[in-house]
């Protein structure tokens, strides 16, 4: 993984603290030649006192977010379906709300307005050496 990422299990991550849309949060993810995260694990996190540790598939990334931070991700709802950046369709973990955007915010997945200004994390795949 490129300097200052964290990698497991073959995906690089990147938290970005800048504020942006949902749109923002892709095109600067884009940037780094990675996509909004993706959290396809209903074992993705484990709550402290005050912060989130994320685990599969960032387990080991020593990624500690606050818990008074809503986190963008890179899932999205189209339809009645939440949809993946990758195309895939989520069905694992329930996502609080009906709104467009998905975040992770106070240890669950929520939806709200794409358009409101949220950090967020980045992930790709590690490249093979």
């Amino acid at each position: 993984c490129p300097w200052n990422w964290g990698g497991y299990h073959g995906i690089c991550s990147y938290l970005l603290t800048d504020m942006g849309s949902w749109e923002q949060g892709q095109n600067q993810c884009s940037k780094l030649g990675a996509s909004l995260a993706m959290l396809k694990d209903n074992e993705m996190m484990s709550w402290g006192s005050s912060h989130c540790q994320l685990r599969s598939p960032f387990q080991g990334l020593l990624f500690l977010l606050r818990r008074d931070f809503n986190y963008r991700l890179g899932l999205r709802r189209w339809g009645e379906q939440l949809q993946w950046v990758d195309g895939s369709y989520h069905s694992e973990v329930p996502v609080l709300g009906n709104a467009e955007c998905v975040y992770l915010g106070d240890g669950k997945l929520r939806s709200g307005s794409c358009s409101n200004q949220r950090p967020y994390i980045c992930s790709k795949p590690q490249a093979h050496l």
